[in-house]
């Protein structure tokens, strides 16, 4: 058998040790806020039942049947974030920069060639759309005087007082609890006839704690590509559906560090670090449908479905530890470290599985100022989207492995019901008119979806733009401003509370659209 696939199988086959996938990546990749051209991300995403905007085909593919001519649009964009953690009582600042690619794409109107057809034209649209950008950078700083990141593999090993056979603990744990042991910051308590009794963590806490540290550093973005296929018919009802095709990729490089503070050099301690690289990458399937109805030229009326996304996922997952035990090794060494591929003759964890996401459900309602319904009279329109999804409803399948695999994911599946609801989004927003130059506004509301936080979770967006058209060529720029606030929890303990940090997030992002009518 091939080497690689020995020690991945030696890695997953003993229990959840070996994956990296948890609740917090199936709400990543299920919470979604509305992207696409600087026009619809001005008036706040809200592209429900306006229609005439290729960001339709990922919202209502409905709206892909107002158009009657063609266009292509590009828009590029930059980000920035500013993060502040709050962690046992100290805060740490970080920011986060860069270029994007929001959308892009190209819309065929095809007008009916029959005079007495009510079908009044089709259209059909390539577009690629940016669902979600992961890059962001935070930090974590304070002082724990009761528990310690080295206690959760402690747990591990120990295994609910049945401890893991040492030979076993030296490579069962490629990504955690291995490296610890072999590099003596967890070590072995053995009995008076050499049998093994418990593993215990060699982090002395002490009256003045430790002094944790954590940066967090991700990057990678959710995409889609669609392909919509929208009708308008008798200029009073507009239908439309959507085959789209996501991609998302994610990194993680998470640091993870505790020093002593006691002073005493001669405790067997003086820092550990942990660093783990996570690298996820995907592609899935999902189908949206929609109509608009327009009972008169000033008001539209739209509903739309979105099936659940399925995902084929897969997981690269690497580790290192690295420690200074102040001499308290059998050759004398104070540091030492060690790597996930020492342990997996140079290769990473690697898994591959599959994640269902929600289903959606939109409804949303226009009202356009004026009673002409040509675009080139209307003087303004004030539009809304409400949103329904149950982030509860996600649920992860690992079908290539042995029956822990499927064990590990109904307890993990079980635990998402349980720490996530359903929540309702709301997005407004409003352009008014004047010849050739618009103005727009918007605001975006994403509810909290966990079930019990100990923050508000919810996100805020609040946004703003200005539009020039003309002679079949149109530029669009927008801001948006982001606020949010996250409860992010460094580890978990069976058998004691760990402090969560509390995440406040703000930014914003700049976009530009160009188009050509054709």
């Amino acid at each position: 058998m091939n080497k690689r696939i020995t020690f991945l199988l030696i890695a997953l086959g003993v229990s959840a040790h070996g994956w990296a996938q948890d609740e917090g990546d199936a709400l990543r990749y299920s919470r979604l806020t509305t992207g696409g051209t600087a026009r619809t991300q001005a008036i706040g995403g809200a592209a429900g039942s306006l229609g005439g905007d290729v960001t339709a085909a990922h919202v209502n593919p409905a709206g892909i049947g107002f158009f009657k001519t063609s266009e292509v649009v590009f828009t590029p964009g930059f980000y920035f974030r500013n993060n502040s953690a709050s962690y046992l009582g100290s805060n740490a600042d970080e920011s986060k920069s860069g270029a994007m690619l929001g959308n892009a794409g190209i819309v065929f109107g095809i007008p009916t060639q029959k005079n007495n057809s009510k079908w009044r034209n089709l259209a059909f649209s390539l577009d690629y759309n940016r669902l979600a950008d992961f890059n962001n950078t935070f930090r974590l700083n304070g002082v724990n005087t009761t528990t310690s990141y080295t206690d959760r593999w402690v747990q591990d090993l120990n295994n609910n007082g049945n401890p893991i056979p040492f030979d076993n603990a030296t490579i069962d744990y490629p990504l955690g609890a291995s490296l610890a042991l072999n590099t003596y910051l967890i070590d072995a308590e053995l009995d008076p006839n050499g049998n093994l009794t418990e593993y215990f963590s060699g982090v002395p806490i002490g009256a003045a704690g430790i002094q944790q540290q954590a940066i967090i550093k991700e990057k990678g973005g959710q995409n889609e590509f669609s392909l919509a296929l929208g009708g308008n018919y008798n200029d009073q009802w507009y239908m439309g559906a959507s085959l789209n095709f996501p991609t998302l990729r994610y990194e993680r490089t998470r640091t993870f560090a505790e020093d002593d503070l006691s002073g005493d050099t001669n405790n067997d301690f003086s820092y550990f670090e942990h660093t783990e690289h996570l690298k996820t990458d995907a592609v899935g399937f999902n189908a949206k449908l929609g109509a608009i109805y327009a009972p008169m030229p000033s008001l539209r009326i739209g509903a739309a479905f979105h099936t659940p996304t399925w995902y084929s996922m897969r997981d690269q997952s690497t580790a290192r530890v690295q420690v200074d035990t102040e001499g308290y090794q059998p050759d004398g060494r104070s540091e030492r470290w060690q790597d996930t591929e020492e342990l997996l003759d140079g290769y990473p964890v690697e898994y591959e599985y599959n994640l269902k996401t929600p289903w959606r459900a939109l409804g949303s309602v226009s009202y356009i100022f004026g009673t002409n319904a040509d675009v080139s009279q209307q003087h303004g329109f004030i539009t809304a989207d409400v949103e329904y999804v149950n982030y509860a409803a996600a649920k992860y399948k690992f079908n290539k492995g042995a029956a822990s695999d499927r064990e590990f994911a109904d307890r993990l599946n079980q635990s998402i019901e349980n720490m996530y609801k359903s929540t309702v989004n709301v997005r407004v927003g409003g352009e008014m008119k004047f010849t050739v130059l618009a103005v727009r506004a918007g605001f975006a509301y994403y509810g909290d979806p966990y079930e019990n936080s100990t923050v508000d979770a919810s996100i805020k967006k609040i946004s703003g733009g200005v539009g020039y058209r003309n002679r079949g060529f149109f530029a669009d720029l927008t801001y948006v401003h982001t606020l949010a606030k996250e409860a992010y929890q460094p580890y978990y303990l069976r058998d004691a509370a760990v402090a969560p940090a509390t995440i406040d997030m703000s930014g914003g992002a700049v976009m530009a659209t160009v188009g050509f009518k054709f």
